[in-house]
Formats: structure tokens, C-alpha cells, sequence
């Protein structure tokens, strides 16, 4: 279709124009060769966006936006006219083909998933077992033939082609590094040797790379018979030009320990390495009235969900991340946690907790970990440091919040209820009942019953 307002094409700015759905959202796009005084015309439009993902401007629809643009942008002289199927500056044959809707078809729980315009909700609605999931963004309906005839008759007369798949388990995607990766060093044996040792996944995984930096660095001498003062030099210009912490430090004699051990067989006795004192911190906790402001202003279902578990539960960072759905039992009402040294431990969620992550599974449907990530099978454990960082600078918070802190909160918490010490090791997955003790002495109930001797004197 042409429409030409003025009768003078020739000298005229063409402007093709096409009704897309975007982002759920009906919409006109105006597609035209560079013009900045058009640009700067269209811009004024009520609701004129640009889209990076189709290198157009567009427009909310209306029935009449053809005499719309007209008196939208009636100092130019225009041409408005539909698409060919190819056009320089970017416009591609897929624009004008019909769309493709993925029906995903999940034979476990016999459902059809489907995103689809938010125009056709009241059509969906009328389905068999129609459930909307507002987390994941789609629908469910019960997977029958029926459903599949009206599905096919819904966009039948539809600029969309339907494309019922069998459901699969998101792939995580390989990250890639800008930084230009050092050469591997370690030997297998070196890696064979801590498995056999049960030693963690992420205990591994530090020390190959703390001792390949090293092997890096000599490369070229022979490492086993390096002589001690080398690697003493080595650690103290790690700390002293890279400024590491004290707890760097020992991972990195221990790193250096266990490598010449398990490969060289070399003990560390004429090994001269001071050990930095360890300082004594008092866990970082906070009351239960803030964590339940934080709980009140959390609107996101899934943040929500994210830190009722931190804290209902003290799980450790990793803990959540890597907590998998077939790891909650809501019947007994209890979650199994594989914590440091690949130990599992059993911890009680109760009821609010309960129905707090059935309300979240309903909603979010998580496929194989219960906090899935937007482009990966696991969440981001930054994410999950911001959100509560967030939520606690909301609420006005004034110390650090972390994840671990809705942990150390959690164990405080239970001592103060009256739980016994070793009960909350068990829960914690502490090795040592030492570790857990430290929270004796940020216990607020066993501090106000100490009288202040300030208390028995006038000022």
C-alpha cells in the first residue's frame, strides 16, 4: 500500500511503516533513510521509542495512525508505504515473515508452556488448566489435543507460526574471559592427589590456581629442588607489592605445602614461613526487626524468597546457589544442604519458609536449582550480594549486610530462642563446635542481663 499526501513523490521522504508486536506490545514502526530534522520530529511523538534489537523507530499503535503521522509530522513531505521484502539500511525479510512462538512441551508434569503477545491473555485464559507464572513471564496449559486444536486456532489468522518442542534444561553459557589466560602449569597429579583427599571442589580449584602462578613465575627453574628462601621471597612479594590479606597468606603456604608434597614429595620442615595471626572477629549480625523490614520491602518474589532462605535457613553463600529443588522434601518439611568437604546436613524450613518457596516454584518455575540465572542453570552469587546489600541500605541499615551476615543472624538467633550449641553446629555445618561458639559473645540476651556498674554510681 502507498499513500501519497502531497503528490509529489519524488521529491518526498519515504517512510515504510509495518505493525509489529514488541515486547508484548502492539506497535507501529517507522523505518527511513537518515534524516536528523525527521529524527528530531519523530522523537516528539507521544511514546515514539527506539529499538537497538530491530534499527527502528516505533510508535503505539492506534487505527488511525496513518492520518496520525500525517498530523504528527506535517512539515515534511512523505510517502508512507509498506516494506519490501528487502530494504537497505537494515531491514531484513525475517521482519515481514511470520514469527515463531516456541510451545514447550513438559511431559513430567504434562503441560505446554508458552510466551505469547499480551493482547491474546483472554484468549489463553479460556484453556483448559490456563495458569499464568508472572516470574517466568508465560503461560501453562494442560498439554491435550484439545488445547493443542485451539492454540493452533488462536494464531491461525495470526502473523505467527506455532513450534511445539520437548522441554530441555537451559545450557549455561561459556563466559569468556578478556583476560589473556595464564599457561596451565599443574600437573595432574597435583589435582589426582586432592581428589583422592576428598578436598572441595573450590578448595581445588584455589589452590591449582595459586600454585600455577607460582610455576608460572619460576618457570624455567627446577622446582623441586627450589631452595627455600626463593619461596619465601616469592609469598613476601605477593603480600608486600599485591597487598594480599592474611588469609591469602595461608591459603598460599598451603597451597605450596600440599603441591611439593603430593608431587615432590618434599615436607616443609626447613620450610622458615611465620603464619599471620589469624584476627578474632566478632560475627557481623543484625536484629530480627531488620531483617523484617527488609522481608516488608522486598517486592520481587524471588529476592524475597532468596533472603527468607539465607537467613531461615544460615545457609553459606554457595549453599544457595547450588541448592537444587529435589533437595527440599516439603513433606517432612526439611531441605538437605551439601556443604565444605561435600558433608550433607539436614536443616528444618518450617512452615512460612514452606509455603514461601512453593509460592516461588509456582511462579518462577525453576527447572533443575531453585535460583536459576538469567543466562546460566545457577544464580549469581553477586546478585545475591547485591540484593541484600540493597535491601538493607533501603531499610536503613548503616553496617555492610552480607549473605553471611543473614547466616551469623540466623545461629545468633537460635542461641538466643534457647537452641542448644551443638544443635546449631549441626545446622551451620561446622567441623569445630570451636567456630560455633564465637556467637556465645554476640548473644544480646546473655548481654542484657549484665548489669552496668556505671549503673550503681550518679552522673
Amino acid at each position: 500500500m502507498t499513500l501519497n499526501f502531497t503528490g509529489k513523490e519524488k521529491a518526498m521522504t519515504i517512510i515504510y511503516v509495518k505493525t509489529v508486536i514488541h515486547r508484548n506490545e502492539k506497535r507501529i514502526k517507522l523505518i527511513f533513510d537518515y534524516d536528523a530534522g525527521l529524527i528530531r520530529e519523530v522523537r516528539k511523538i507521544p511514546g515514539c521509542r527506539w529499538s537497538q534489537t530491530m534499527c527502528c523507530w516505533h510508535i503505539p499503535f492506534r487505527m488511525d495512525y496513518l492520518t496520525y503521522l500525517v498530523e504528527q509530522l506535517g512539515n515534511f513531505e512523505i510517502v508512507y508505504k509498506e516494506p519490501p521484502l528487502q530494504l537497505r539500511g537494515g531491514l531484513k525479510a525475517s521482519d515481514i515473515e511470520r514469527k515463531k512462538i516456541n510451545v514447550i512441551y513438559n511431559k513430567r508434569e504434562g503441560l505446554y508452556y508458552i510466551k505469547i503477545p499480551f493482547y491474546k491473555k483472554d484468549e489463553i485464559k479460556k484453556l483448559e488448566g490456563a495458569w499464568w507464572h508472572p516470574g517466568a513471564k508465560e503461560w501453562s496449559v494442560y498439554a491435550n489435543q484439545e488445547n493443542r486444536h485451539q492454540l493452533k486456532e488462536i494464531f491461525k489468522q495470526e502473523n505467527y507460526i506455532l513450534s511445539f518442542v520437548e522441554d530441555e534444561a537451559d545450557i549455561p553459557k561459556k563466559t569468556i574471559s578478556k583476560k589473556k589466560p595464564i599457561p596451565e602449569l599443574v600437573e595432574k597429579k597435583f589435582e589426582d592427589e586432592m581428589i583422592i583427599r576428598n578436598k572441595s571442589h573450590r578448595t581445588i580449584a584455589t589452590y591449582k590456581s595459586l600454585v600455577n602462578q607460582f610455576l608460572n613465575h619460576f618457570q624455567g627453574s627446577k622446582i623441586k629442588m627450589l631452595p627455600a628462601e626463593k619461596i619465601k621471597e616469592y609469598i613476601l612479594e605477593r603480600l608486600n607489592i599485591d597487598h594480599y590479606s592474611r588469609s591469602y597468606q595461608n591459603q598460599l603456604i598451603n597451597a605450596l605445602k600440599r603441591y611439593y608434597e603430593y608431587v615432590h614429595n618434599r615436607e616443609f620442615e626447613d620450610f622458615d614461613l611465620p603464619r599471620p595471626k589469624k584476627r578474632q572477629r566478632l560475627p557481623n549480625i543484625i536484629s530480627r526487626e531488620d531483617i523484617q523490614r527488609m522481608l516488608d520491602v522486598t517486592r520481587n518474589m524471588k529476592h524475597k524468597t532468596l533472603i527468607s532462605i539465607l537467613y531461615g535457613c544460615g545457609l553459606r553463600l554457595s549453599e544457595v546457589i547450588s541448592l537444587k529443588m529435589e533437595e527440599i522434601d516439603f513433606n517432612m518439611k526439611v531441605m538437605y544442604v551439601t556443604g565444605k568437604g561435600d558433608k550433607q546436613r539436614m536443616i528444618p524450613i518450617g512452615n512460612n519458609l514452606g509455603k514461601q518457596i512453593k509460592t516461588y516454584q509456582k511462579s518462577y518455575l525453576p527447572k533443575v536449582y531453585l535460583f536459576n540465572g538469567q543466562n546460566s542453570l545457577k544464580y549469581s552469587g553477586k546478585s545475591i550480594q547485591s540484593i541484600v546489600q540493597n535491601k538493607a541500605l533501603e531499610v536503613g541499615i548503616k553496617k555492610k549486610v552480607t549473605p553471611h551476615t543473614l547466616r551469623h543472624s540466623y545461629a545468633t538467633h537460635l542461641l538466643e530462642d534457647g537452641v542448644d550449641l551443638r544443635v546449631i553446629q549441626e545446622l551451620l555445618g561446622h567441623a569445630s563446635s570451636k567456630t560455633t561458639e564465637i556467637y556465645t559473645y554476640v548473644s544480646r540476651k546473655n548481654l542484657m542481663n549484665i548489669r552496668n556498674p556505671l549503673d550503681n554510681l550518679r552522673i
